[in-house]
């Protein structure tokens, strides 16, 4: 109980700060808010309390205690032809925590270049980048902690920006079906972006925010042996996340997932992300996917509605 006075109390205090700092939102890095991996995706982001695989470092670092062997995973996006993202990670545990590399892009390719005239004189990329180093520590059983330190790069043309953030995060499960999780990001009064060979060169700050999700996980039926591990007849887990990324608009964030397996071979997903509970077109975001798990693998696969048409992802996980 000491060791989680000294860690709660003063990351509650920090998660206070962050609240009273959010009073205005300028998130200018947005391959931040893209998401990583296809299997939370599918649920409408709502992962926070969950956290079980190597896409913890962007969700919820603490996550990253958990794992107990070396995850690999890769994922890649398009929408309507318009734009890519990309996701790749290595995680892999240690007898001092658990730690992972993370690399996301999002780019535009062929953007037409005009003068004072319709004539196309070329074309450009745009292309939004950040890398994080991230790591996770088992507190005792129940509580764990982590951390990720990030790069943001962003080039447009001539125009390029850089930034350094970080974000924070606690995974506690008072019991095994519940997962409770707390992530503070850009935590350290704001990440800041720097931009360079613009008119004017701007600074854009990413204000902090912070998330706080909610896991329940239900097995049913009989365990059954596969090789050595017990395998449970089917689970459902519902994950709840609310975050404040909007709270200089007086809203909040919600995330709400459902993930079913049957035999820990094919999982059906589905969830929504709404912004304020406003269930509209540009503010509701449903969600869907499925996935495989075989041996080392698992492929995942998700597709997210929204107002400019839908995204496909797919993610393969290799497990070692």
């Amino acid at each position: 109980m000491k060791i989680y006075k000294k860690i709660l109390v003063p990351a509650a205090i920090v998660f206070l700060m962050v609240m009273k700092a959010n009073a205005q939102v300028n998130y200018a890095a947005e391959v931040l808010t893209m998401g990583a991996g296809a299997r939370p995706l599918a649920m409408g982001g709502a992962f926070v309390g969950d956290a079980n695989d190597a896409t913890a470092a962007y969700w919820n670092p603490a996550g990253l205690a958990t794992i107990d062997d070396i995850e690999i995973t890769t994922m890649h996006a398009t929408q309507s032809d318009l734009q890519s993202y990309d996701y790749a990670n290595v995680a892999f545990q240690t007898d001092f925590g658990s730690y992972s590399f993370s690399y996301l892009q999002l780019g535009v390719d062929g953007i037409n270049i005009t003068g004072s005239t319709p004539t196309i004189l070329g074309t450009a990329q745009y292309s939004d980048q950040a890398e994080y180093l991230s790591g996770g520590w088992k507190l005792g059983n129940n509580l764990a902690i982590g951390a990720s330190l990030k790069v943001l790069q962003t080039n447009a043309y001539t125009a390029s920006a850089f930034g350094i953030g970080s974000d924070f995060g606690i995974l506690y499960k008072p019991f095994k079906e519940l997962g409770i999780g707390l992530v503070g990001r850009d935590i350290t009064g704001g990440s800041y972006i720097s931009w360079s060979n613009t008119p004017t060169n701007p600074t854009q700050v990413l204000s902090p925010s912070i998330t706080l999700g909610l896991s329940y996980t239900k097995e049913f039926g009989k365990r059954t042996e596969s090789g050595t591990a017990a395998v449970p007849g089917s689970t459902l887990t519902v994950n709840l996340d609310v975050d404040t990324l909007y709270a200089g608009e007086a809203l909040n964030n919600y995330h709400l997932g459902v993930e079913y397996w049957f035999r820990q071979f094919v999982a059906l997903r589905g969830g929504f992300e709404t912004k304020g509970f406003q269930f509209d077109n540009d503010d509701f975001t449903p969600s869907a996917g499925v996935g495989i798990w075989a041996y080392l693998f698992e492929i995942d696969y998700a597709y997210v509605s929204n107002s400019i048409g839908g995204m496909n992802y797919i993610s393969l996980i290799t497990r070692l």
